[in-house]
């Protein structure tokens, strides 16, 4: 029991004065976050055993965390874009990938390692760009838009390769195809039967996405999370996966769910985010750094960086500059959510062992710290002001 006590206060201390010390430090929170994990963890102090408990919360975090993340692809505004524009953030994400894969085979590393190098996910480019004041600048817009191409076609490629490694090109995989289609499509249906409701009886529902005691609106959101990320297990998707799809349909069926997101990003990214942060680091072992493994863990960062940065100079069709090109690039290279999620699903899948995952997280938490530092030389203040 005393152990279960000095744990709550860790993740306690960690939760309240990690963001502080991540500020003086100037690196996205969620990279203090593991390092203080790692700091608290296996690999120095071991001050925290892990416990179902803790497991659970964990978990719940990265349920959360996947669904919100899901919630910011705004579909609507993507497609309101120029038809310009929606060829640039489709060509960016795919040679990221082309890239990418061409340096893994260069390194021969394996197919899942190659899409761990070129995952794109925006939880540290929204950090970033309102940290800086440029979110809602025609800059930000623009990046944070390639970034949810990006991690969607993300997420795409993550279940077509959970699928092919389960089934390879058997009939299986096309029917694990065929019971995804089935369930992107039922889920869809379901919520626009709910929106059509909702729109025929607006005074009886709008209190679902307004303030109020019962937190309506936030209740169908879990509800709509876990049962997808449930449905999604029953056909062989991963539910982290599926948390993420039930967030891209809810925002899509529901637009207005910016009170939702609010109400979710409280709890969430003040508690259950940061706790899944830390375990993760608490879990972390450092990998014996051996010539071989500093090689490779090198070798992936600049593969991260350099398969994200090359394709940005597309952004200068846009109108931006070849250093604001190549700082959208360099922020892009921070992928922290979706390597981890890359990692935990090769493990889980036995598709690499305890070290690459290891690597991973290194490489994952070595860009998070890098990426933002050398964001911040390329544009520095002079550009804060710029494309508002």
């Amino acid at each position: 029991m005393n152990d279960s006590f000095i744990s709550i206060l860790l993740i306690a201390i960690g939760i309240l004065f990690v963001p502080f010390l991540s500020r003086t430090f100037k690196i996205p929170v969620a990279v203090g976050e593991i390092l203080y994990g790692i700091v608290i963890g296996k690999s120095f102090l071991n001050l925290v055993e892990p416990s179902p408990w803790l497991n659970f919360l964990s978990l719940f975090g990265f349920f959360l965390l996947m669904f919100i993340a899901g919630l910011e692809v705004k579909v609507k505004e993507v497609h309101s874009q120029p038809l310009k524009s929606r060829l640039v953030f489709t060509l960016i994400p795919s040679l990221v990938f082309l890239i990418a894969y061409l340096i893994g085979k260069e390194l021969s590393l394996n197919l899942l390692t190659t899409v761990a190098m070129g995952v794109i996910s925006v939880g540290i480019v929204v950090s970033v760009l309102r940290e800086k004041g440029l979110l809602q600048s025609e800059f930000g817009k623009k990046v944070f838009f390639l970034g949810i191409v990006g991690e969607v076609l993300s997420i795409v490629i993550l279940t077509f390769l959970s699928l092919y490694y389960r089934y390879g090109f058997s009939l299986s995989f096309w029917i694990g195809l065929g019971k995804l289609a089935l369930f992107l499509l039922s889920a869809r249906l379901v919520l626009i039967l709910l929106k059509s409701i909702v729109w025929w009886y607006p005074d009886r529902f709008k209190f679902f996405f307004e303030k109020n005691p019962a937190e309506i609106g936030v209740r169908i959101s879990l509800a709509v999370m876990f049962t997808l990320s449930v449905a999604a297990s029953l056909i062989d998707i991963e539910p982290i996966i599926g948390a993420f799809i039930a967030g891209v349909i809810f925002s899509t069926v529901f637009e207005e769910t910016e009170n939702i997101e609010e109400k979710l990003s409280g709890i969430s990214f003040g508690f259950l985010v940061p706790i899944f942060f830390i375990y993760v680091g608490i879990n972390f072992v450092m990998p014996h750094l051996g010539r071989e493994t500093l090689y490779l863990v090198g070798a992936l960062t600049v593969g991260s960086l350099v398969s994200k940065v090359l394709p940005s100079v597309f952004l200068m069709l846009e109108g931006f500059s070849l250093r604001e090109s190549l700082g959208a690039g360099v922020l892009l290279g921070a992928p922290l959510t979706l390597v981890i999620v890359v990692a935990e699903l090769g493990v889980k899948m036995k598709l690499i062992d305890h070290h690459l995952e290891s690597v991973l997280i290194l490489v994952a938490t070595l860009t998070g710290i890098m990426s933002p530092i050398i964001f911040n030389l390329l544009l520095g203040r002079g550009d804060e002001n710029n494309h508002t």
